[in-house]
């Protein structure tokens, strides 16, 4: 059986005048996995800018958190290929730690690294990895004092400028057409107009923007108004403050505001509110979980359980206020079916009397369980049969692509009837490969061993909680340990609320069953509590750092999801 190969591409600036494209990695890697006999079941492509927190960055081979790498690593975990091929060694990683992520994946998986270009060691990896991590050290040291100099100099450096000012050669000046559009946002600050409206005039007048890195989705966000205002002292002062390794270096430049204007904008500003503590975001019961017809994640205004005093301090109350709002602030992307905001104790009362409704009747889960469980056994059963199928299928397309190309060769058929039918045999080969990801792993058939009972006994603990939480508390402390156990069987319980333009809530129970299954595994296999449920009461992780379960396969988390928005 031919082995299953993944061809894995990375370009970033650090190559600059290499001959490593994309298109040139992924021909040599082609032509590579064709001499070697190698059937090419994906490709991972690390070759743009992507998001860490609020910054971009290069997928630099140094990076062990590149979105290609990462998922290529993680379909390894799922037994999808044999064979990791690349251009070059460098290509997979440039430093100690990626080196060490991709060195671990493939002793754990037992898979193979191949290269187009060189042939590759595993015992002198580390060696090379060490080498490539100081050379990419030197060349980062030597640009940072190029830039450094540049900047002592009194020369701009490369970068972004604020709206109005655009850089020629090592200066930075004014463009005339921005700056007027500066001078008028600020004039209509000062003016206390609204900034939806200060939006829409600048749209009107067709004001333009500096030219994006990438496409906008909206013209004049308000984000970027904002932007501008913070940028008050250096419009007033012409000073450019530019920072390198810790180091500040001022530019002089000319100011686009007056001082009065600036004087005055200081004064109309309003001084920035003292936080709130952070603990007050714990009183939002649904938070991270309301969604409306923009489909944005709803936020909670923190006016909340607790009161600023007059002598600065803060004092607690039990009673919870606020807002959940939507916050698109754009009115040509926000959905006429979105309410805009609804009270969060109004929001947070709903919510948590559907999920009760769900606990108290744990026969609609039941049923959904059934049907889930009956499912599964059936696909298992035909697992193998359609697994071997695949396989079969896939080393047939392996095949009639090689004598395709060898009848090519010989001048029986054209180029063109050769290159429809490979492309002919490729999409066949995506859809078979499609159809054997999306297949389950193997059940182990020892956690459906009297399933129900199991279920049962997690619903019958829900249940207890509940009506321990249903008398009123009386004191403070009491009324915190209520609140925190609501939001923990929440967050247990609820996979996503939604709500319609008359703030109607749907709220959509999301159980699952097979991670369920497996703690009472862990703890016994017990027909009682199921573990997720803890005696103590401490809220448990939430499904975001929850592990993967053996279940996954058509997707994440096999669930049993149920709307309870008028039962």
């Amino acid at each position: 059986m031919a082995k299953r190969a993944v061809i894995y591409i990375r370009t970033s600036s650090e190559q600059q005048g290499e001959k490593c494209s994309p298109v040139e990695q992924e021909t040599d890697c082609r032509l590579f996995a064709e001499k070697q006999g190698l059937v090419v079941v994906n490709v991972y492509r690390d070759i743009e800018r992507y998001r860490v927190k609020k910054k971009w960055v290069e997928p630099s081979g140094v990076r062990y958190d590149r979105p290609g790498l990462l998922a290529m690593l993680r379909d390894a975990s799922d037994d999808q290929f044999d064979v990791i091929l690349a251009w070059r060694e460098d290509r997979l990683y440039r430093g100690m730690r990626a080196m060490l992520l991709v060195l671990e994946t493939i002793q754990q998986h037992n898979l193979t690294i191949m290269l187009a270009q060189e042939t590759f060691d595993p015992a002198t990896a580390p060696l090379k990895a060490w080498l490539a991590q100081v050379e990419l050290e030197n060349i980062k040291e030597r640009m940072t004092m190029g830039v450094k100099a540049r900047l002592k100099a009194g020369k701009a450096n490369s970068g972004q400028d604020r709206y109005g000012y655009r850089r020629v050669g090592a200066r930075i000046e004014i463009v005339p057409e921005e700056a007027k559009w500066v001078r008028q946002i600020f004039a209509w600050y000062i003016e206390r107009v609204p900034f939806k409206v200060m939006r829409q005039r600048l749209i009107a007048a067709n004001a333009p923007q500096k030219v994006a890195t990438k496409p906008r989705k909206i013209t004049w966000a308000i984000s970027s108004i904002v932007g501008i205002l913070q940028g008050a002292e250096g419009y007033a002062t012409g000073k450019k403050i530019q920072t390198r390794e810790g180091d500040s270096y001022e530019m002089d430049v000319e100011p686009i505001l007056d001082p009065q204007t600036y004087q005055t904008y200081l004064q109309v500003k309003p001084k920035a509110p003292v936080p709130a503590p952070a603990s007050v975001k714990q009183y939002a019961l649904i938070q991270g979980l309301l969604y409306c017809a923009c489909d944005y994640r709803w936020q909670a205004r923190s006016t909340t359980s607790h009161s600023r005093m007059p002598n600065g301090n803060w004092l607690k109350r039990r009673t919870v206020t606020g807002v959940y709002y939507c916050p698109c602030n754009h009115e040509e992307i926000r959905s006429p079916e979105c309410p805009h905001i609804i009270p969060r104790i109004d929001a947070d009362r709903e919510v948590w009397r559907q999920v009760c409704n769900a606990i108290s009747h744990p026969e609609t889960l039941l049923n959904g369980a059934r049907d889930l469980v009956s499912e599964i056994i059936h696909e298992t059963d035909n697992q193998d049969v359609n697994r071997e199928r695949i396989q079969k299928e896939l080393e047939n397309l392996f095949l009639n692509r090689q004598w395709i190309i060898t009848q090519a060769r010989m001048g029986n058929i054209s180029v063109d009837e050769m290159e429809r039918t490979l492309n002919e045999y490729s999409q066949q080969e995506v859809n078979l490969k499609s159809e054997l990801s999306a297949m389950q792993k193997r059940i182990d058939e020892r956690l459906l061993v009297d399933w129900e009972a199991k279920v049962m006994g997690f619903l019958a603990d829900l249940q207890d909680g509940v009506r321990a939480l249903s008398d009123l508390s009386v004191s403070e402390e009491e009324w915190l340990k209520s609140f925190d156990l609501k939001k923990h069987i929440v967050q247990l319980l609820v996979e996503k609320v939604t709500i319609d333009i008359n703030r109607q809530l749907t709220v959509t129970i999301h159980l699952d069953l097979m991670e369920l299954l497996e703690e009472s595994q862990k703890n016994g296999g017990g027909s009682g509590s199921s573990g997720s449920w803890p005696a103590s009461g401490s809220p448990a992780k939430s499904d975001s750092h929850r592990k993967p379960s053996m279940f996954a396969g058509r997707s994440r988390y096999i669930s049993i999801s149920t709307i309870w928005n008028n039962q």
